[in-house]
């Protein structure tokens, strides 16, 4: 009887002990990676900047909130939706130094946009030759006048370089003048701010 025990429980015996050690292992195995991914998670989380987290980690799942949000422009620019040629690139420089020549790069852009605005407005001619040539409205046309008897310098090419950029200050301004004294576009016109020698209009 004792002889069969010893003969039937050993292989018992060891199974249950290779067992429990397996098991161990598989526990140590496991619990070690859970602590190596909670300490590359802690690492992550000190090395990254709040806003990274912020974005990586929403509060709420599929919502991206911003904390503040961007004033409404006073003036809708149309200075990106349409594009020129080189023939009305020259045009512009040429009006821009023939009725600013004085005036910085911005106060040169300005007037670039007053004949863009123009082109975009339905109060005037569609196209930047036609509200340039338009009679009665920028006096350097007139025959003999500045438009052919200067040449475009160097800030009006930046000017025009700023403009196609999408530089646009000219809150709509559809006139501009350098007079001081009491006008038809002071009389008539809404006023927007003077830049440099010129006052702006609307």
């Amino acid at each position: 009887m004792d002889s069969r025990k010893i003969r039937i429980y050993p292989p018992l015996i060891v199974s249950l002990v290779v067992s429990l050690a397996l098991t161990a292992a598989a526990f140590n195995t496991i619990s070690s990676r859970a602590d190596c991914e909670a300490e590359v998670s802690e690492n992550f989380t000190r090395g990254t900047p709040p806003e990274v987290l912020a974005i990586s980690t929403p509060a709420t799942a599929g919502t991206l909130t911003t904390t503040e949000a961007e004033p409404e422009p006073t003036q809708a620019s149309m200075i990106m939706s349409r594009d020129w040629g080189a023939e009305d690139s020259e045009i512009l420089l040429k009006i821009a130094m023939a009725e600013a020549e004085g005036e910085s790069i911005e106060g040169k852009a300005l007037v670039m946009l007053v004949v863009l605005n123009r082109v975009w407005s339905e109060d005037f001619p569609g196209t930047i030759e036609d509200v340039v040539f338009q009679p009665r409205q920028f006096s350097p046309v007139r025959e003999g006048g500045r438009y052919y008897t200067t040449e475009p310098d160097r800030e009006c090419y930046e000017a025009l370089e700023l403009v196609m950029q999408g530089w646009d200050e000219s809150g709509g301004a559809l006139y501009f003048e350098s007079c001081d004294n009491s006008s038809w576009h002071s009389e008539n016109l809404e006023f927007l701010y003077q830049y440099g020698n010129h006052k702006f209009y609307r």
